[in-house]
């Protein structure tokens, strides 16, 4: 006589855990392959990832060989065309590469730790049910925190280091027929957008756009806040194009948001930009 084995699945938490990986795996994509930060959209591709993962648990009657090209083919590229907003057939297939190196390197992290810590069993513990033998959810949250911001700082640590790169970069600004060359550091702090669009804005000193934007007819105003000043704003302008260039690598940027400092970003002049994370 064969015993049947009953498996109890909490739908909740294994919705919340596969959220929270999916989550962290298209932040990863996001910030290797630099594409513009919309969290609602990421949210929601998250979410349509962690819903495909509790139905094909909840309902297991699929093929396998099927299963396994909807999770791998339509629902991954389903994820990123939603968190990124993309529609090129190339950039979906980049985004679908990295999201599955991204996925293999947070597995090969989780395996680890499955196999040499006791966080295997805890979350088996989170799974079943059994609060008292489970790992603290504080405990969890930071142990995924860390996993998830130690990758993200090699992300963007290794290239840099195998590539000899710095933070600098020539900028080429375009405006109405006019072009004005000026150095740039990319500030990995500067997280300032446009409130209404949410568009990222990159900050550039008034005497570097003095000759090029001499008459400008739309400004926007942003809104910022620094240290030792609660809040107040730059104005910001349009420019036609903008030419970020290092090395042999440049990256054309159309209609780019420029907001406008009167005081020197820098002390000695080194730059007269600073570039959005982005």
């Amino acid at each position: 006589m064969n015993a049947a084995t009953e498996i109890n699945l909490y739908i909740d938490v294994l919705f919340l855990i596969n959220f929270t990986m999916n989550f962290m795996i298209l932040s990863i994509v996001r910030r290797g392959l630099r594409f513009r930060l919309m969290r609602w959209r990421m949210i929601l591709g998250a979410g349509l990832g962690s819903a495909w993962a509790v139905f094909a648990a909840a309902f297991p009657y699929l093929p396998l060989w099927l299963e396994m090209a909807i999770t791998y083919g339509a629902v991954s590229a389903l994820m990123v065309m939603t968190a990124f907003s993309l529609k090129n057939p190339r950039d979906i297939g980049r985004a679908v590469g990295a999201l599955y190196v991204a996925a293999v390197v947070m597995s090969g992290v989780i395996n680890a730790l499955y196999q040499h810590t006791k966080a295997g069993y805890y979350i088996e513990q989170i799974l079943g049910g059994n609060s008292r033998g489970a790992i603290p959810l504080y405990r969890l949250i930071l142990l995924a925190a860390a996993t998830y911001f130690g990758i993200r700082y090699l992300l963007w640590r290794i290239p840099g280091m195998l590539k000899g790169k710095s933070n600098f970069y020539e900028v080429t600004m375009h405006y109405r027929g006019k072009e004005k060359k000026v150095t740039a550091l990319l500030d990995t702090g500067n997280r300032l957008y446009e409130p209404v669009s949410r568009r990222p804005v990159h900050v550039v000193t008034y005497e570097a756009v003095r000759e090029l934007c001499e008459i400008v007819t739309e400004v926007v105003y942003i809104p910022y806040e620094s240290v030792g000043k609660s809040g107040g704003m730059m104005p910001g302008i349009f420019l036609d194009q903008m030419e970020v260039r290092q090395g042999d690598e440049s990256k054309v940027i159309e209609r780019p948001l420029v907001a406008v400092c009167k005081r020197p970003l820098s002390e000695n002049g080194g730059y007269q930009m600073l570039l959005h994370e982005e």
